[in-house]
């Protein structure tokens, strides 16, 4: 099972789920549209206590992939991955200030899929968070595509594949 968070432009039925989805994955995507990160972060934070026992693959894209780091940090040891694409790692707005520090919790298994044409997050936000986290960061992809990862659907299925520990048919 996959618990994936949008980002702020896309939609429970964006392209990177429906992919996850076609590739017999079982996913939960809420519906962020029109929310703020705090607002993201609660409602995440309550369906993934909801799905704790299943101890799912935390996903999360762009502005999803912030709201997703921020509740793998809050609730350590819940998820069996952590799958960021292109996070939006760089934003600062409550819950996260200045101060805020970013890391995969230790022992949590994290994959994160980047674009190096992507021109609207950085990939040096990437690149940072898995220097920060160190070993558990199992693979940082840098992938030939943009921020939207529209070309890299087949790398986000291998990471969840990898992180869910199940071998899906595609």
């Amino acid at each position: 099972m996959i618990i994936f968070a949008h980002g702020l432009e896309g939609s429970p039925n964006g392209s990177k789920i429906r992919a996850l989805r076609n590739a017999g994955f079982d996913v939960v995507a809420p519906d962020f549209q029109g929310m703020n990160l705090a607002e993201r972060v609660d409602l995440l934070e309550e369906i993934c206590l909801k799905y704790a026992s299943k101890r799912p693959v935390l996903a999360g894209s762009s502005y999803g992939g912030l709201t997703a780091a921020i509740i793998a940090m809050k609730m350590p040891g819940a998820f069996r991955g952590l799958l960021l694409c292109a996070p939006a790692l760089h934003l600062i707005e409550p819950p996260v200030d200045e101060n805020t520090v970013l890391v995969a919790p230790n022992g949590l298994k994290t994959v994160i899929i980047h674009g190096l044409e992507d021109d609207i997050v950085p990939i040096s936000c990437s690149i940072d968070y898995a220097a920060r986290s160190g070993n558990d960061v199992v693979a940082f992809h840098q992938v030939n595509d943009g921020h939207r990862l529209a070309e890299s659907h087949q790398e986000i299925i291998d990471a969840a594949q990898l992180l869910s520990g199940e071998t899906i048919d595609s």
